[in-house]
């Protein structure tokens, strides 16, 4: 699917940023999570990776700044994992984000990626691994979110990549959760690895 000396970029929130906005040159930094690794599995190709996942956003965050970071930039290939912070912030801050309203922001986010850039769109479902009790009681309110992905991924012309199902299929199989996220919701390196390979398995 991807063709060679192609433009990717990647949004999202912490899980996608892993310490960009960080760097001293966030625009050019990578950060160190699965955008990073498939940069470099992907150089071979000439394949350009953006990143410009931020920490701590919501979809609101992704609607404010949609310009400058997503359709200024024009890219070929567009990678979205977003969602689970719209999730988190019910828990945490009373900021409630109804599946409703998730369902609205995420259709304007990719209903201006397909009218305004062209760009194929790869999107990645969220996930939550239950290693605390604190993330086991968000997991209803991520299920509906989930939900609406699985009709964002029937209603548009989307590759999924459901790393949910693959980071089950590996506890199941006997995969400490830990080992793919130590508070269950940003992976570790290993499970940066895992979301990088199911990605390319996905995309390529």
């Amino acid at each position: 699917m991807l063709k060679d000396n192609s433009l990717l970029l990647f949004q999202g929130d912490s899980i996608t940023d892993t310490g960009r906005t960080g760097s001293p040159d966030p625009d050019s930094s990578l950060g160190y999570g699965y955008p990073a690794k498939l940069a470099e599995k992907l150089a071979e190709k000439g394949i350009k990776v953006i990143n410009r996942g931020i920490s701590g956003n919501r979809t609101w965050d992704l609607l404010k700044r949609w310009d400058k970071d997503c359709i200024d930039i024009k890219p070929d290939y567009f990678s979205l994992l977003i969602g689970v912070n719209d999730t988190w912030r019910r828990y945490d801050s009373g900021m409630v984000t109804t599946a409703e309203e998730y369902e609205t922001n995420m259709r304007t986010l990719l209903d201006r990626v397909v009218n305004e850039t062209g760009a194929k769109i790869i999107l990645i479902n969220i996930f939550l691994l239950d290693v605390t009790p604190d993330k086991a009681q968000m997991r209803p309110d991520l299920v509906e979110k989930q939900e609406v992905i699985s009709r964002l991924v029937k209603d548009y012309d989307v590759t999924f990549v459901d790393i949910q199902a693959v980071f089950d299929k590996l506890v199941a199989e006997g995969t400490p959760m830990q080992k793919l996220s130590e508070d269950g919701v940003h992976p570790t390196d290993f499970g940066h690895e895992v979301i990088a390979e199911e990605w390319l398995k996905c995309v390529l």
